[in-house]
């Protein structure tokens, strides 16, 4: 296109000369533009000083038996005498040993480079890149096959020099014509993509160190960023001859293990947190709530985290390449997985196993009910352990987990799900009464029983367990914090003995006397490992054995094997006392939870210290802070409940005192690097503290023994409870609400009143009727049963629930606090898990309270604090065979005015009978 000349009198336009120049620096600037927004990505770099803390290096792979001996900061053994890593390692003959840098997955282009600052007292070192192809898959470990592209080598002795690689697609080739050799030439090699630098730091065997500082890595280019404006492969390489070519290739690379064999992952229920710091507390995966994007896959390449996730709708190509930390799909996010959801997740899984091959990954769900239906169409199991505020016995919470081992037998592999915080429904009515009372919210976790609950899981050798949470790690406050820190410790406990308890073989405990603790007993390859949990617990309080011994009875065998104690992170050798029986091995003050190995083969012990030794000393500093946190909120609350005057009783002084002298004394020993004798002190301090708060919930909360259900209690939010403590008496509560409590006569069972609903009616005879004789007070009461009329007697918790019992709503207002009461007769429910479950629609049934063997009237007793006007129902739950009988039903608000009237009763325009779990209900 030509433009008239504007100084030619024969011209067409007569356009000035300025109106030229903004035109032609119009179109300019549009042509830029233009050019801008077609290049997909700008190239960016790294630049990592290697200075602060954590290390950025890990050992990743090694052909030489490699093992970390030690890897920290100098505070001035870098460059220019700056801070850097050294990594120290001891290996046998080889050529390898891989420390890597995990980076966001990038192209493997000739503008990548990378240049490190390294020494060593040998030459040898090399940098590189590790490429990995997301679509050929290992068959052991399941990850992405890589290969590595190395640069220039070290070969200063005693100095540092920097070394670098560069240029590498022409290498690159090289590898991929090597690999079609190895797999075939209709191997999916499409999609390569950086993901970590890499330094192979073998120099020979023994014992070696490398120094480590200035990385800069420039020319990166997203893989994320690029697979949204440049076509994938697969939009041309998609056609079914293509895919029927590598079919059989990646039906044999695709494994049905969605957990690693002889592992015992551990998996973070995700709420936003860094996937790296996830990583730090040692986890190995993360669950997500929804389908991962680009920037979740990105962060958990380079974090080295793997994600288990809800399957998309529909796969998308742009994050094909991208699939490498997606271990498994995940079903039951947003649902119950109970006898309702079969065809829905029929239908799930039918499209799950009809994805592209790249897209196919192991199916886990977490069914509640059903397991032999659900078995046929996952992968891997997840069941969740009782709530701890339910008073559920150790040995019912195991029975019941080893109850769903057998069902589903060794078909497939078993996660166990553990809480990690209280109840969100508890934490809810916690933080509503702080609110509405001007009180601080609650700060404290109580994370022993979460220990706990995690180490007897291990007793049905588990290959996973993932710690529920709702609530993110990262959001600042102070119960986040303990979280975190809880979550570590008991991580990196699991970790110690994963090598002789993944897999294991659970068999008969050994006989104990003294403080009451339960036994898990473990056997794999000539080792056996003691797993010794404490059984003194209320709800989420524990007691460690504190002032007391326990006494382990070995027989003759036992007694001639060499024992030693991991409780402290270190294999500390015991010697058991001969007995006329065999041996008695004492252990006094035990911890809550204390670990125990026995080998005939003395090569086991070197094998423990090595293994405890890689996470004692992140241990000792969690449990430190866990045990110093404890020790002064039992010091503040205990001072907060004097002050207020709620009891004569006098304050555990000489149990904080000499809790908070021990953790003094134990500081200096901790920064000495001692970690086995500061942790002796700090848990030992801990057990103290644990004794303060049991002895302040006592005081805090006058209702027991009877059964209670209380939010600040259950939650051990004391200072709340503190300040609340007034609403425990009678005085200044309301008249009751609930004028068809009395539960006096059949007409106040039908609809508008009290309704009921069934369920298992295939498996069990249940009926709810009117019982005029045993009742409490008045003419009659509510009666309920339930019993199996096949051979197998029914099961307990929401497997187990057949009846469900709902009374009439009573309208309350907003910010109000409200007090349930009901007196309850049962009869059976002997198997675990079993009883009569009491809650209400407003905390529901995550802040039940379960009855069982209560023969004799026993009154249960609810509070709760509402935050917007709702309707309240009292519920109640039948899990298993037995019989209840319920009478006197009470609904109470607080407020100082006696003379308040009840308001008038609420009807419904369609009021619905029976189950909330939405299935099928009559009368």
């Amino acid at each position: 296109m030509s433009y008239p000349n504007q100084t030619s009198p024969n011209s067409q336009r007569n356009i000035p000369t300025w109106q030229a120049l903004r035109f032609a620096l119009g179109k300019s600037v549009f042509i830029f533009l233009a050019l801008l927004l077609a290049a997909p990505v700008a190239h960016a770099q790294i630049y990592d000083s290697l200075d602060a803390y954590p290390p950025r290096w890990h050992l990743d792979s090694s052909d030489c038996e490699a093992r970390l001996v030690s890897h920290k900061h100098l505070a001035n053994g870098g460059v220019d005498d700056r801070a850097c890593e050294v990594v120290t390692v001891t290996a046998t003959h080889g050529t390898e040993i891989v420390l890597a840098y995990p980076i966001e997955p990038v192209l493997p282009i000739d503008g990548l480079t990378a240049n490190i600052s390294v020494m060593s007292a040998l030459e040898g070192a090399r940098i590189g890149f590790r490429v990995r192809f997301p679509y050929l898959r290992s068959k052991v470990s399941r990850q992405a096959k890589s290969v590595i592209v190395y640069g220039a080598s070290y070969d200063d002795p005693g100095k540092f020099a920097s070394i670098g690689v560069g240029m590498i697609e022409k290498p690159l080739s090289s590898k991929v014509i090597a690999i079609r050799g190895e797999f075939g030439s209709d191997v999916d090699l499409r999609d390569p993509y950086v993901d970590a630098v890499v330094v192979n730091a073998y120099t020979g065997a023994g014992v070696s160190s490398l120094r480590l500082d200035e990385l800069r890595v420039d020319g990166l280019v997203s893989v994320s960023e690029v697979a949204a404006t440049v076509p994938s492969a697969s939009d041309y390489q998609d056609s079914d001859s293509f895919r029927a070519a590598r079919m059989s290739e990646h039906d044999n690379s695709i494994q049905s293990n969605a957990f690693p064999l002889g592992r015992i992952t551990r998996i973070l229920q995700y709420n936003g947190e860094p996937l790296s710091w996830v990583r730090s507390l040692g986890f190995d995966a993360v669950l997500l709530s929804r389908p991962p994007d680009a920037a979740i896959l990105g962060e958990a390449i380079r974090a080295r985290v793997a994600i288990y996730c809800p399957p998309p709708s529909s796969p998308a190509p742009s994050l094909q390449p991208l699939l490498q930390p997606v271990a498994g799909w995940y079903l039951g996010s947003h649902t119950t997985l109970d006898s309702s959801q079969l065809a829905a997740a029929e239908r799930t899984s039918r499209r799950i196993r009809a994805f592209p091959t790249p897209w196919q990954r192991p199916i886990v769900a977490a069914p509640t009910e059903s397991f032999s239906q659900y078995v046929p169409l996952i992968d891997a199991l997840l069941y969740d352990m009782p709530i701890r505020s339910r008073g559920v016995t150790d040995h019912e919470e195991v029975a019941q987990l080893d109850s769903v081992h057998r069902r589903v037998g060794d078909r497939m592999q078993m996660a166990v799900g553990v809480m990690s915080m209280p109840p969100e429904a508890t934490i809810i009515q916690a933080e509503s009464i702080a609110d509405s009372i001007g009180a601080p919210r609650p700060t404290a976790f109580r994370w022993h029983s979460m220990w706990l609950q995690a180490m007897r899981s291990l007793e049905t050798a588990p290959s996973a367990i993932v710690f529920r949470s709702t609530r993110s790690l990262v959001s600042g406050g102070e119960i986040e914090n303990q979280r975190s820190m809880a979550l570590s410790y008991v991580n990196r406990m699991v970790a110690m003995i994963e090598p002789w308890a993944a897999g294991a073989t659970s068999v008969t405990a050994v006989p104990m006397q003294g403080a009451p603790y339960r036994c898990t007993r473990l056997f794999k390859r000539n080792v056996e490992v003691l797993i010794l949990t404490s059984s003194a617990s209320r709800g989420s309080e524990v007691l460690a054995g504190d002032g007391q011994s326990l006494d382990l009875l070995l027989s003759p065998t036992d007694a001639n094997k060499m024992i030693w104690r991991l409780t402290h992170f270190s294999a500390e050798r015991l010697t058991p006392q001969g007995t006329g029986q065999g041996a008695r091995l004492e252990i006094v003050s035990p911890d809550a939870t204390e670990v125990i190995v026995m080998s005939s083969d003395p090569a086991v012990g070197s094998e423990l210290t090595q293994n405890a030794a890689r996470f004692a000393r992140q241990a000792a500093l969690d449990r430190w802070q866990l045990a110093g946190d404890l020790v002064r909120r039992s010091r503040d609350e205990w001072q907060t409940t004097v002050a207020s005057r709620i009891t004569s009783r006098p304050p555990p002084t000489d149990l904080v005192r000499i809790a908070q002298q021990t953790l003094a004394d134990a500081e200096p020993l901790y920064r000495a690097g001692d970690t086995d004798a500061s942790l002796r002190m700090a848990r030992r301090a801990d057990a103290w503290a644990l004794r303060c708060q049991w002895q302040l919930s006592e005081t805090l909360m006058p209702d027991w023994p009877r059964p209670t259900s209380c939010p600040t209690i259950d939650c051990g939010a004391a200072e709340v409870q503190a300040v609340w403590y007034p609403l425990m008496r009678d005085r200044g509560w309301s008249t009751n609400f609930m004028t068809t409590g009395s539960l006096d006569s059949a007409d106040m069972i039908g609809k508008d009143r009290w309704t009921f609903g069934k369920r298992l009616e295939g498996r069990a005879d249940s009926e709810v009727v009117f019982a005029n004789r045993g009742s409490y007070s008045g003419p009659g009461a509510l009666m309920a049963r339930a019993t199996s009329i096949v051979d197998d007697p029914l099961p307990g918790g929401y497997e187990g629930t057949v009846i469900q019992i709902r009374s009439p709503a009573v309208r309350i207002p907003p910010r109000t606090a409200v007090r349930i009461d009901a007196l309850v007769r049962t009869i059976g429910f002997g198997r675990p898990h079993q009883g009569v479950l009491v809650y209400d629609t407003i905390g529901g049934q995550e802040t039940g309270v379960l009855l069982r063997g209560r023969s004799a009237w026993t009154p249960v007793r609810l509070y709760r604090q509402t935050i917007d006007e709702t309707e309240v129902s009292v519920m109640f739950e039948l899990l298993g065979d037995g019989e209840v009988m319920i009478d006197e039903v009470e609904l109470r608000i607080w407020d100082t005015d006696t003379n308040m009237k009840p308001p008038a009763a609420f009807y419904p325009l369609n009021a619905s009978v029976g189950d909330e779990k939405n299935e099928s209900t009559n009368r």
